[in-house]
């Protein structure tokens, strides 16, 4: 199964107006808000349907959305048009970003490390460094996998219908292969496992971190400034 199917699955990634996408943004704006007090230009990165960007445009700022998914892009785009919004949303590579260096004073990088292997990644953060103005931020969301591993492993409901019947780590664990089930269906997706300390070791390549905070027991809001 695709990632595109996966996140049609679930409202809270592919519906703004769901009350599960609401629980996302509600988590995560004071947590924003705290690191990104001055407005400035921000590059929703891995923006998915949009949620985030939209959020941003109302509290003030110019946001770019970049996704490299059409399927999610069209959702963005179909909410843009009901909502009269102004955010342009791009179909890019984050490993290849079409925009000149330091054009950004903030890049938001939500809930997209478990697409990315290391090599990926660090290419991916090396761009985000690039675009980014001095003193521009980072602001880095992510669930440290590994240390969620044996979680999933004992079974979790997930969304409105689905609940984890399989969790299958390669040997390395590297990656795993999560099988999702409902009442009706199954499918199963194929995640990049990282966790907390490479990651910080991988962005600290590009990045200097300035700030933390715990969302939950295994979650991250992560804030770094670009080496330059």
């Amino acid at each position: 199964m695709t990632f595109e199917e996966y996140y049609s699955a679930f409202k809270a990634y592919s519906d703004i107006y769901s009350d599960e996408y609401r629980k996302r943004i509600e988590n995560l704006e004071p947590l924003l808000m705290k690191f990104m007090k001055e407005k400035g230009k921000v590059l929703d990165l891995g923006c998915g349907a949009g949620g985030f960007s939209f959020l941003l445009e109302d509290l003030g700022f110019t946001v770019v959305g970049v996704d490299n998914s059409e399927y999610m892009l069209s959702l963005a785009r179909g909410f843009a048009k009901e909502k009269g919004s102004k955010v342009e949303f791009i179909k890019a590579d984050a490993r290849e970003l079409p925009f000149e260096d330091n054009t950004f004073d903030y890049v938001l990088f939500i809930d997209n490390l478990v697409h990315f292997e290391p090599l990926d990644l660090g290419k991916a953060f090396r761009e985000m460094a690039r675009v980014l103005k001095p003193g521009g931020k980072l602001i880095l969301q992510f669930t440290d996998l590994r240390a969620l591993l044996p979680v999933l492993m004992n079974g979790q409901v997930i969304g409105a219908e689905y609940w984890i019947s399989k969790v299958l780590p390669d040997k390395d664990e590297k990656t795993v292969l999560i099988e999702f089930q409902s009442e009706e269906k199954s499918f199963r997706v194929r995640f990049n496992v990282w966790g907390k300390t490479a990651v910080e070791l991988l962005a600290k390549l590009y990045f200097q971190k300035v700030g933390e905070e715990k969302i939950n027991e295994h979650t991250y809001l992560q804030v770094y400034l670009p080496k330059k």
